[in-house]
């Protein structure tokens, strides 16, 4: 079950939206980043049942993050929000195992569906 999460994004105002949304749907925030590094120690002090992750960021960007993180945990379940939307970029962060993919502007109902997905260990890409 999804309860715990830990937000990265490299702007302030997504952060605080997105934890803001997140917390009325339930979930409790362990931690908010702004960039990769953010996101590697983060993850491996909170551990979350899920990571929101965006990819364009300093410092590392989140499929570097991304790969650091699922060296720690290979079952780490991690939500990819971008506003990238490349066939290219998509194909690698499903060979590195997503567990969904939401392009911004971002819809909270998505968002909630692939919590629902991810709760019945479904994995998916909206």
């Amino acid at each position: 079950m999804i309860n715990t999460c830990v937000v990265v994004d490299d702007d302030i105002q997504i952060t605080e939206l997105f934890s803001e949304l997140l917390t009325i749907q339930g979930l409790e925030i362990l931690g908010i980043g702004h960039n990769g590094m953010d996101a590697i120690k983060l993850f491996a002090k909170h551990k979350p049942d899920i990571l929101f992750l965006d990819v364009e960021m300093p410092k590392l960007n989140g499929l570097e993050a991304l790969k650091e993180i699922k060296k720690i945990d290979s079952t780490a379940k991690v939500m990819i929000v971008t506003g990238n939307t490349s066939a290219e970029l998509q194909k690698e962060l499903k060979e590195w195992g997503v567990a969904a993919i939401i392009h911004k502007p971002f819809n909270i109902r998505k968002i909630n569906h692939v919590i629902e997905s991810l709760n019945k260990s479904v994995s998916m890409y909206a």
